[in-house]
C-alpha cells in the first residue's frame, strides 16, 4: 500500500519509478557515505544516467566513519561536509526531472560506527566483552526504534518507490577464524532470538527479526525494501525465521561453494537484482583506482557481464546465468546495478572519479540495452 510520503516529492510530483516493479531496474549505487560528492556532481551524474537509460540511483548514505547526509532529526550525526536540506532538495528535484529514481540506504546493523556516536550503549558486545563499535546491538528495543527512525528519516528525505536496508557484513566472513565463527559469538543476539522464537534459535534469527521489522515499515511507507544478500538463509536450510520474500535481494557476493547462490534465493521465492561483485564493482581502494571501460580481473565488462549473470564463486571467474522466464510469467530477476565504492575516498578527485566512472556506465548501459 503506497502512501503519499513514499511516492511523491516534497513539491507533490510523482517520484520516478525504479524499474523494480516491472523487472526493468538499471541502477548504480554511489558511496556518498565515504566520499563527499558535491550536489552539483551528483546532479550531473543524474543527467548522464538519464541519457544512458538508467532507472535508479542508489545512494549509500552512511558508512563506518562518516554519515554523508543530514537526515531529518539526526543532523548531529552528519559529517561537516554532508549534504544539508537544500542540497537534498536540489538532488531530489533533479532526479524527478530526469526520471531517475532515488533509493536511499542507511546501512545497518553493521558499518554503523558513525551512526552510533552518542549512542555508544547500543554497540554490540561479543562473548569476550569486546565492544564492536561498528555494529548495532539489534537485540535491544531502543536499537530497533533507532533503526526505524533512521529508515523513516531517509524515506522523508528521498521520495521514491524503494529503499535499501543495507544489512551486509554483520556476521563473520567465511575466512575469519574459529572464534569469529562461533555460533554464540554475540550472546545478546542468541538470547534475543531464543526469547522471541524459542530454543534452538540463533543469532541469524535475531538478524532476520530485525530485517523483517524494517522491511514491514518500508512496505507501510510504500517502499519496496532491498537488502544485500550476505546473511539471507534460504528456505532449503529451514531457518526458524526466514527473511521476508517481500525483500528484494541485492545479490553481490557468493564467497564459498557452500554459501547460498542466486538459485537458492530464487528457489526460496525471493526476487533479485544482480550487483555482481567481481564484474560490476568500481572501487577506489588503497591498491589503486579502477581500470577504464569496466576492465576487471576477468576482462572487459562488455565481454564478461550479461543482464541475468550472478556471481557463482568470488574471484574465480565462475558465474551463474538465470534463464529467462516464459512470456506472461512474473520475472524474479528485476535488473542489475553497478556499484561505486570509495574505500579510499581520496584516491581520486570528484571530477576524475566521475570521468572514469563514465567509461563504465557506457558499456553497462550498452549490455543492458542490447541483451536485457
Amino acid at each position: 500500500m503506497a502512501t503519499a510520503e513514499g511516492t511523491t516529492t516534497p513539491e507533490g510530483r510523482s517520484a520516478p519509478p525504479s524499474g523494480l516493479a516491472t523487472a526493468a531496474y538499471r541502477g548504480i549505487s554511489l558511496d556518498v557515505g565515504r566520499k563527499a560528492f558535491s550536489p552539483a556532481a551528483v546532479i550531473t551524474l543524474i543527467g548522464r544516467l538519464a541519457d544512458l537509460g538508467f532507472t535508479a540511483l542508489h545512494l549509500h548514505l552512511t558508512e563506518t566513519h562518516r554519515v554523508g547526509v543530514r537526515l531529518p532529526g539526526f543532523e548531529e550525526l552528519a559529517a561537516d561536509d554532508a549534504w544539508d536540506a537544500r542540497d537534498i532538495a536540489e538532488i531530489v528535484a533533479s532526479a524527478g526531472a530526469a526520471g531517475i529514481s532515488l533509493i536511499p540506504e542507511v546501512d545497518l546493523p553493521s558499518h554503523a560506527a558513525a551512526l552510533l556516536v552518542g549512542r555508544e550503549q547500543l554497540r554490540l558486545v561479543d562473548r569476550h566483552g569486546t565492544v564492536h563499535a561498528d555494529r548495532l546491538d539489534i537485540s535491544r528495543p531502543e536499537a530497533l526504534d533507532f533503526a526505524l527512525e533512521l529508515l523513516e528519516a531517509a524515506a522523508r528525505a528521498f521520495p521514491g518507490d524503494a529503499i535499501h536496508l543495507g544489512g551486509d557484513e554483520f556476521f563473520a566472513a567465511p575466512w575469519e577464524d574459529e572464534d569469529a565463527q562461533h555460533p554464540e559469538r554475540f550472546p545478546s543476539l542468541v538470547e534475543h532470538a531464543r526469547r522471541e522464537v524459542g530454543e534452538g534459535a540463533t543469532a541469524h534469527d535475531s538478524y532476520a527479526l530485525f530485517i523483517n521489522t524494517l522491511a514491514a515499515r518500508a512496505l507501510e511507507l510504500g517502499r519496496t525494501p532491498m537488502l544485500w544478500n550476505d546473511h539471507v538463509v534460504p528456505a532449503s536450510a529451514a531457518p526458524l525465521v526466514p527473511i521476508s520474500t517481500e525483500v528484494v535481494l541485492d545479490v553481490w557476493i557468493r564467497w564459498r561453494q557452500w554459501t547460498p547462490s542466486v538459485h537458492d534465493f530464487l528457489g526460496s521465492g525471493y526476487r533479485v537484482v544482480t550487483s555482481h561483485g567481481d564484474l560490476l564493482y568500481f572501487v577506489l581502494s588503497g591498491d589503486g583506482i579502477p581500470a577504464p571501460h569496466g576492465r576487471g580481473r576477468f576482462g572487459l565488462l562488455e565481454d564478461t557481464f550479461a543482464p541475468r549473470r550472478f556471481m557463482g564463486l568470488a574471484a574465480q571467474d565462475v558465474h551463474l546465468d538465470v534463464p529467462r522466464v516464459p512470456a506472461g510469467t512474473p520475472d524474479p530477476v528485476l535488473g542489475a546495478s553497478l556499484s561505486v565504492w570509495c574505500d579510499s575516498p581520496e584516491a581520486l578527485g570528484e571530477r576524475e572519479t566521475l570521468e572514469l566512472l563514465d567509461t563504465w556506465l557506457v558499456p553497462f548501459a550498452r549490455v543492458m540495452g542490447e541483451r536485457g
